[in-house]
């Protein structure tokens, strides 16, 4: 039973690949893929045909003298039918049918690839949502540390200004301080409720589902990241884009082949058998019904296709070329795209470090002001000034580990094991 009120990471990306509407819609087309595959395997299959038909014909006028002369009036049989049953079965068609049936297998493998880039690519959406709620909340977290600060600052300043050692300007510079956090904490309140309600949108809940997340356990400190010429290695292999474009280029050889069977005969075998009346097979026609039937193989030469095709092969041809540049292409980008991504990641490692040196500076710096202006060596605005570099410190150092994981799990959607 998933607890929208704390709902983990793991159960998001459950909830989001069964609700979202696109990856329904990949799934769809996935199975419209496989229909359509069997749909044709179905081509090989006899075609059958049953025909009946009824006439009543008029007795025959024949004009020896012309049309506007007297016609001389022959009495035929007036009432005609027959029945046909009729079957044909293709046994060449220059490769047409047997070819777009291996497009048809071919068209599902790269419909399912798509499913699972689709799929993963919501995964990376719901883990972004995630983070950046994540950092909202630790943000907001650390505003509400410091208003509670505040208020004992405020709780000082006040004693001194009541002993006549301070002004009411440093009471009310103090009280500023306060209410610009509790202005802050306001809006980071509320783009948590924005990004929660946009998790939400993401994963097709209801407007009327109440859902909060848990992002208790969320950052890894410590990540194992490989070399880069094995992270390529594994994009080369596991990103789905490099195999979707190596089948497109097995498309294009397919069209090609069926682009030249225009050149090719087609054969097929075939038969009929009937009940027809009157027999028309003698003359004059006799009132009996007969039944006849016959079987044979028909074949069929396109021979204006020899020159009308000369266009279409060499446009197959070409389609083939840039399917070629297409997976080099492909595999340029994914080389950078892992490149960039892993040199990002590193960023953050280094960011990191920088981020807790200037804590432990700002930490410091703001103990020393604060010492002072306990002892009326320092003004107000100076402690203010140490407390809000503090914070940014402070704040920066979140920021910076949110990113990291951030980039990690970008490095892990690029090589395709996310």
């Amino acid at each position: 039973m998933i607890d929208f009120h704390q709902l983990s990471l793991q159960q998001a990306v459950e909830v989001g690949l069964k609700n979202n509407k696109k990856i329904q819609i990949s799934h769809l087309n996935h199975k419209m893929s496989e229909t359509k595959e069997k749909d044709l395997q179905m081509e090989k299959l006899p075609d059958i045909e049953f025909h009946t038909s009824y006439h009543q014909v008029s007795n025959l006028f024949q004009h020896e003298n012309g049309v506007f002369g007297k016609a001389t009036k022959y009495d035929v049989i007036n009432g005609m039918y027959d029945f046909t049953l009729s079957a044909s079965v293709p046994l060449y068609m220059g490769g047409r049918i047997k070819n777009n049936e291996k497009k048809a297998a071919i068209d599902t493998e790269i419909s399912l690839l798509k499913t699972h880039w689709d799929e993963r690519q919501l995964t990376m959406e719901i883990i972004t949502a995630f983070l950046q709620i994540h950092h909202l909340k630790e943000q907001q977290s650390l505003i509400n540390d410091k208003m509670r600060e505040d208020s004992v600052n405020i709780k000082q300043v006040k004693s001194l200004k009541a002993n006549g050692v301070v002004t009411v300007n440093e009471v009310l510079r103090t009280s500023l301080q306060l209410s610009n956090h509790k202005m802050s904490w306001t809006e980071l309140d509320n783009d948590i409720q924005i990004a929660e309600h946009q998790l939400k949108t993401l994963l097709s809940l209801p407007e009327s589902q109440e859902m909060h997340v848990d992002t208790a356990d969320l950052i890894s400190e410590n990540a194992d990241i490989p070399y880069i010429n094995e992270l390529t290695e594994t994009a080369l292999h596991k990103n789905e884009s490099v195999e979707m474009a190596t089948k497109n280029l097995s498309l294009k050889k397919l069209d090609q082949k069926i682009t030249k069977a225009d050149y090719l005969p087609e054969i097929t075998a075939g038969g009929e058998y009937f009940l027809k009346y009157p027999n028309m097979m003698f003359f004059p026609p006799e009132p009996y019904a007969y039944r006849l039937g016959m079987i044979g193989v028909n074949l069929t030469y396109p021979i204006g296709n020899l020159y009308k095709s000369k266009y279409k092969v060499q446009e197959a041809k070409e389609n083939i070329d840039l399917a070629k540049l297409q997976i080099g292409e492909n595999e340029e980008n994914i080389r950078h795209k892992v490149y960039e991504a892993y040199k990002k990641f590193e960023e953050t490692d280094q960011k990191v470090k920088i981020a807790e040196e200037a804590i432990i500076q700002a930490k410091e710096n703001y103990r020393i002001v604060k010492t002072k202006y306990a002892n009326k060596l320092s003004l107000i605005t100076e402690l203010i000034d140490a407390d809000n570099a503090y914070l940014e410190a402070q704040s920066n150092l979140i920021s910076v580990k949110i990113n990291r994981q951030l980039k990690y799990y970008q490095l892990q959607y690029t090589i395709g094991n996310l």
